[in-house]
């Protein structure tokens, strides 16, 4: 009898911690699926949200694919083709931004972080110097010269963005690996 009523406790305070591991984010299971997952979170959001790369590629109208123009601290200037998704589409389509948002904050897999203004992400007229008719948008993308960004060397995410202004150094601000997206 006693047994059975030591069984039957261990059984509810299980299922009460599952559910409240389930209700609390996945606890443990939230942490392991953490590769391949962007969370959308901060100050400004109404609440946090988790996409996968299968959701962000399935955001077909805010899909960009285009060769970026940078220039790096040394002065390096290439060519990058990127597939992506519109990173101002992204937080419009997934989370509620409160009226007080001012910043957004990405942030890599090893801490590494950059911080725009609201409207830089909202932006549509980055530019190329050696291309004036080109314009670009801040992307989230998942692919690189045509092949996926390998998921064993990070989280399958880089942040790009094209130039301000002729001779802006903008290869600093493209962020490897995004594991957050901060809105404050």
């Amino acid at each position: 009898m006693q047994h059975a009523y030591i069984c039957r406790k261990a059984a509810v305070i299980f299922l009460l911690s599952l559910l409240i591991c389930t209700a609390g984010g996945g606890c443990a299971l939230r942490e392991e699926a953490a590769r391949g997952i962007v969370v959308i979170e901060g100050d400004a959001v109404e609440s946090k949200a988790y996409l996968t790369l299968d959701e962000l590629k399935s955001m077909d109208e805010g899909l960009v694919e285009a060769d970026y123009f940078s220039i790096n601290s040394y002065g390096t200037k290439e060519y990058t083709r990127f597939k992506g998704v519109w990173v101002w589409h992204i937080l419009k389509e997934k989370v509620k931004i409160k009226e007080n948002a001012s910043k957004v904050t990405f942030i890599a897999e090893d801490g590494y972080s950059v911080e725009f203004s609201l409207d830089d992400v909202k932006r549509e007229n980055y530019i190329d110097e050696q291309n004036p008719k080109a314009r670009y948008k801040m992307i989230l993308a998942w692919e690189e010269n045509g092949k996926e960004i390998n998921p064993a060397n990070g989280n399958p995410f880089q942040l790009v963005v094209g130039q301000r202004k002729p001779g802006d150094v903008n290869k600093p601000y493209w962020v490897r690996n995004v594991k957050t997206i901060r809105i404050d």
